[in-house]
């Protein structure tokens, strides 16, 4: 099957072929490429996301840590015993350098803090905020040994703390009553924003603060509806240490990575659009894709061109060379096309051109051997003819019947004037059918059993038609029909015309012949010179051929009469 097709066809199949593969290729590379980078970059962020933790949690730990430094220091030490064995002064001047020593431990952190301690037996508190009004049951209330976010409640717009308590002793930590001092130890979530701030610099991510609880904490330049969506989906995930996903939301895919800080218990997340994380990829596709798009474009201008100058030459070739193969010598090519074709289509011309004139210069010579081939038989039988005319003269001269001798030498002297000017092979319709019509009344007068009707169209009787052509198919049905049947016989001769061709009908009343007989007699009309069939039959059929074409020619069918209906077609010639 793929010999039959045509070079176009090849070539496109091949081209299909090899971009195909490279596709599926390109396909497979650039998934493992997508996936491959995907997870690099899954696990960097989570590493530092990681890293970026472990500062936020140190910073935490050793804020953690001032609970305990302070719970030892001296003038701790002496707050816890005030009431016992320090007067007024003493007692207010204990509390001041407590408070310096406080200050000067928060100012020794760069993150936003708060200090107090609290001591249960004096009811009396000391903080780097001079706003905090404490008593036990706040404490009571709020205790816890790790770090806890309290979000502000009030009216105003006050910064949210993150908040760790301790105690000494830590003994006694069941009932806070019998402590001797409460250290609460506090940061503000303001500082998480400024790292948050510093995490997001130079990235496209969206990191934030994220615990089930309560509101996520976000950067000061975040897309807070966003943030929030995508906490929303957060909720009720059980989420790992550290990990990476993809989500879609609102019909862009983001990747999600997160890790878990250790001493505050909230995760950090950050979430990157896919498709900037994926933009070098992406960009790397399309410029592949419009490549391809571009050797494809141009694989189908260079097939189109090689179809135009190759492919169409060439079947116009093919096509000539089918129509030389079938008898069409008359076929040119006409198409403009390149220089080697336009050699070899004038090549083909010429010798199409050859090949014509052979051809009809053969066709000349049958045609010649043809008419001679007539006139000789017109000489073999136009004496026997005159030999039976010419015995009925004598015949009708010895019964002394003048009007016979006549009629029949008048009939005899037209029909042979006519049959022997043979220079003029062609002649009108009109012309042949009185030719028929002498023929007719001369076998009329010989036998006395014989009628005939002529019934032909005046329109058709202009045309031109090869000299004797009617005559051998009457003659055959006096011979071969009428004769060989007792009785009257009838021979009618009609016609019709279209606009292309004119059809000539004679039919006689003679014995006919069986179907399948008048078959096989129209199949030797195709063949060459049949003696069981008869010269005049056959070379009627054949002059009709070659001298009106395609189409035309001699068809024998069953009479109404009763004997045969031949019918002559040609083409229409007016002269």
């Amino acid at each position: 099957m793929v010999k039959n097709l045509s070079i176009f066809s090849k070539i496109m199949i091949i081209v299909c072929l090899l971009l195909i593969p490279l596709l599926l290729l390109f396909a497979y590379s650039n998934q493992v490429s997508t996936n491959v980078v995907k997870s690099e970059i899954e696990k960097s962020n989570v590493n530092r996301l990681s890293f970026f933790l472990n500062q936020m949690d140190t910073n935490a730990d050793q804020l953690a840590k001032v609970a305990f430094t302070l719970g030892r220091e001296p003038e701790a030490v002496k707050f816890q015993s005030i009431h016992l064995s320090y007067e007024l002064f003493d007692s207010i001047q204990i509390r001041q350098t407590l408070l310096e020593k406080i200050n000067l431990q928060s100012a020794s952190y760069s993150w936003t803090n708060k200090l107090s301690i609290y001591s249960p037996a004096l009811k009396q508190l000391v903080s780097t905020n001079a706003l905090e009004n404490y008593d036990l049951s706040y404490f009571q209330k709020n205790m816890s040994p790790d770090w806890v976010y309290r979000p502000h409640t009030g009216g105003s717009e006050q910064p949210n703390y993150f908040y760790r308590y301790s105690t000494d002793p830590s003994l006694l930590f069941g009932d806070l009553s019998q402590v001797n001092v409460i250290i609460e130890v506090a940061f503000a979530a303001r500082n998480i924003e400024l790292m948050l701030d510093q995490f997001k610099a130079g990235s496209v991510g969206e990191p934030f603060f994220f615990h089930e609880g309560y509101d996520p904490i976000m950067n000061s330049t975040a897309n807070r509806q966003t943030v929030s969506e995508l906490a929303a989906l957060l909720k009720g995930d059980k989420l790992q240490r550290s990990g990476s996903r993809t989500v879609e939301m609102n019909g862009i895919k983001y990747m999600l990575s997160y890790a878990k800080s250790s001493s505050l218990d909230w995760y950090l997340v950050d979430v990157v659009p896919l498709e900037s994380v994926l933009a070098p990829i992406t960009t790397s596709r399309n410029l592949f894709y419009i490549t391809i798009s571009m050797l494809l474009l141009t694989s189908i201008m260079a097939s189109y061109l090689l179809f135009k100058n190759v492919q169409v030459p060439i079947t116009r070739l093919i096509g000539s060379v089918n129509n030389l193969k079938r008898g069409n010598f008359s076929t040119r090519i006409t198409l403009k096309a390149s220089r080697e074709f336009m050699i070899l289509f004038n090549h083909f011309n010429s010798m199409a051109e050859q090949i014509q004139d052979l051809v009809e210069k053969v066709l000349r010579e049958k045609i010649r051997v043809r008419d001679a081939t007539l006139k000789q038989l017109q000489s073999q039988i136009n004496p026997h003819f005159l030999y039976n005319s010419l015995a009925f003269i004598q015949s009708m001269a010895q019964l002394e019947n003048k009007q016979a001798i006549i009629a029949m030498t008048q009939h005899l002297s037209k029909y042979y004037r006519y049959a022997t000017h043979i220079e003029h092979q062609e002649v009108t319709l009109e012309n042949e059918l009185n030719l028929i019509v002498n023929y007719l009344e001369i076998h009329k007068l010989q036998t006395r059993r014989l009628e005939y009707v002529l019934d032909v169209p005046e329109e058709m009787k202009a045309s031109i038609i090869p000299r004797l052509l009617v005559q051998p198919i009457v003659e055959n049905a006096i011979v071969h029909g009428i004769e060989c049947k007792s009785g009257i016989g009838t021979i009618r001769i009609s016609g019709y015309a279209t606009e292309t061709e004119h059809t000539l009908i004679i039919e006689d009343s003679g014995i006919g012949s069986s179907p399948e007989e008048i078959a096989q007699m129209n199949e030797r009309f195709e063949r060459g010179l049949d003696e069981e069939l008869g010269h005049g039959m056959w070379n009627v059929h054949q002059r009709l051929r070659h001298q009106f074409g395609g189409g035309s020619g001699l068809h024998i069918s069953a009479s109404k009469l009763g004997g045969w209906k031949v019918a002559l077609t040609m083409k229409v010639r007016i002269s």
